[in-house]
């Protein structure tokens, strides 16, 4: 039947079976539209905060701890355990971790044979700790040739050596470490 052949009856419901969908697609959107800024709401109550940083205070400590160490899981427990009390300043190789402690005249230095065989671990802890007079703290793994190291480094002033995954604990390192008048600072609980 074409369309021109409609009665006014059949008109007149057409008319309205579309007024009728239209008026019903726009009630599910404004529904949809409500539901979606609803959830968005709920959503933001339960979010976690940002916590932002603030680049230009930087908590500066007093005690300042040039580190060299070989392992990634080393740097974690020197982090754990001096992050919170001193500035710490890693290097990754002993030309590196001598000009760290030129340029930031360290407290103490924690250092891993291990870390750099190629630049003569003995004679650059020999330097600290002799001609220096700095406070430096072995902290290495237990091998057969860090052994031999450590016997020949005997002879000079090393303060501690501590060993990884023997006897790491944080409070070994806040012990190790000469906290100039009264211990280390206290950590904010």
């Amino acid at each position: 039947m074409p369309l021109g052949s409609l009665t006014r009856l059949q008109s007149f419901l057409l008319k309205s079976l579309l007024d009728l969908l239209v008026a019903v697609v726009w009630a599910c959107w404004n529904r949809l539209r409500a539901s979606q800024e609803e959830h968005r709401a709920r959503a933001l109550e339960y979010q976690r905060p940002v916590l932002r940083l603030e680049t230009r205070r930087v908590k500066r400590f007093p005690t300042v701890v040039a580190v060299l160490v070989s392992l990634p899981e080393m740097e974690h427990r020197v982090r754990r355990a001096l992050g919170g009390r001193a500035t710490l300043r890693f290097a990754s190789t002993w030309a590196e971790l001598q000009q760290v402690v030129a340029d930031m005249a360290p407290s103490a230095i924690v250092a891993d044979p291990a870390a750099d065989w190629r630049g003569d671990p003995e004679q650059h802890l020999a330097l600290f700790s002799d001609e220096w007079r700095l406070p430096v703290i072995l902290y290495t793994t237990l091998t057969p040739q860090i052994a031999g190291v450590l016997l020949r480094l005997g002879a000079h002033r090393i303060s501690h050596v501590i060993f990884h995954r023997l006897d790491d604990a944080p409070r070994r390192f806040v012990d190790a470490i000469d906290w100039d008048r009264g211990g280390p600072p206290l950590l904010a609980a």
